[in-house]
C-alpha cells in the first residue's frame, strides 16, 4: 500500500482564493520556483484524480489553522474528508489560539489521528510556551503531531521550526510523537542530520529530493541515522506532482542501497502503523 502522507486541499468554495493567495507569496519570495506547480486545484476531487493517476493508495490530508480564531469549521472539514474513501486527514489548531487545548479534545473525539503545526505560517516558534502546551496536551489524548520543519518558500525569515528548536521541544515534552516534514527541516537538512539522531523524531520526504540539488546524500544519511521505521512517503501536493515525486522518491532509494523492504516501509507500511493507531 501506497500512503502519501502530506497533502493539501481546501473546501471547494474557498480551494481557489486560497491556492491564488499561496502562489501569489510562493512567486514573490521564490521566483525561480517550479512554474508548473501547484498540480492541483487543491480540492477533494482534484486530489483523489491526482493520486489514481500516481498509483497512490491513500493521501493524508494536513490542513493548518493560520488563525488564532478557533478552528472549529477548520477540523469538521478535517472530519469530513476524514471519512472520504482513498483520504484521510488531520486536523490542526493554532498554538496561540485561546481555545487551543480544547479543540485538541475535540479533535480526538471526532477520529482524527493527529495534528498539523506550521511554525512559519503560524508564526510560532516550535519551542514557544504555546507550542509546548498544545504538543504536551496532544501526546497526552494519542495524538501525532506533523510540523512543517525548517524554511518555508513562501515565506520570510526568520525560520521558527529550525532543528534546534525541534531539540527543545523534544526536551519538553519527550513522549510526543513527532513527525518533521519535509525530511526534518526544509534547507537545513545539514543541521537535521546532525542533531536528529536519538531524539526519536520522524521525518517525512514531501518537498525535499526535488530541491535539495547535489544535498540529496544528506537524505540517505538522516534515513540511516532515525532509521527507515521512521520515515514517512509525503510529497506535499499540490506543490509537487504525486507522481513523480513518488518515482524520484523510489529511485533515490533504490540508487542509495535501500531494500525492497525499507522502501515498502517508506512508502506505506509506516504510515499505515501510525493510522493504525500504533504509536512510536
Amino acid at each position: 500500500m501506497i500512503i502519501d502522507f502530506h497533502t493539501h486541499i481546501f473546501p471547494d468554495e474557498l480551494a481557489d482564493k486560497a491556492l491564488a493567495h499561496l502562489v501569489k507569496n510562493l512567486r514573490e519570495y521564490e521566483p525561480d520556483c517550479d512554474p508548473n506547480a501547484p498540480y492541483t486545484d487543491a480540492t477533494t476531487a482534484g486530489l483523489i484524480s491526482s493520486q489514481a493517476a500516481a498509483g497512490i493508495d491513500l493521501s493524508v490530508v494536513m490542513p493548518v489553522a493560520t488563525s488564532i480564531r478557533h478552528s472549529e469549521t477548520l477540523n469538521n472539514f478535517a472530519a469530513a474528508v476524514n471519512k472520504t474513501e482513498g483520504l484521510s486527514s488531520f486536523g490542526s489548531v493554532h498554538p496561540k489560539c485561546p481555545q487551543a487545548l480544547y479543540e485538541l479534545e475535540r479533535i480526538h473525539q471526532l477520529g482524527l489521528k493527529g495534528i498539523k503545526l506550521h511554525p512559519e505560517y503560524q508564526g510560532c516558534y516550535a519551542d514557544s510556551d504555546e507550542t509546548i502546551a498544545v504538543v504536551k496536551r496532544a501526546a497526552e489524548l494519542g495524538l501525532w503531531v506533523l510540523f512543517h520543519a525548517g524554511a518555508d518558500v513562501g515565506m520570510p525569515p526568520p525560520v521558527h521550526g529550525a532543528p534546534g528548536y525541534f531539540l527543545q521541544l523534544r526536551e519538553a515534552v519527550p513522549q510526543a510523537n513527532v513527525i518533521l516534514a519535509h525530511m526534518g527541516a526544509f534547507r537545513l537538512w545539514e543541521q537535521a542530520a546532525e542533531l536528529y539522531p536519538g531524539m526519536g523524531f520522524y521525518v517525512d520526504t514531501s518537498f525535499s529530493l526535488e530541491e535539495a540539488g547535489d544535498k540529496t546524500d544528506c537524505f540517505a544519511d538522516i534515513i540511516r541515522l532515525l532509521g527507515v521505521d521512521h520515515v514517512i512517503f509525503g510529497t506535499d501536493s499540490p506543490w509537487a506532482d504525486q507522481a513523480k515525486a513518488l518515482k524520484t522518491v523510489k529511485d533515490f532509494l533504490l540508487e542509495h542501497g535501500f531494500t525492497h523492504q525499507d522502501a515498502q516501509a517508506i512508502l506505506g507500511g509506516n504510515a499505515q502503523r501510525i493510522l493504525n493507531g500504533n504509536r512510536g
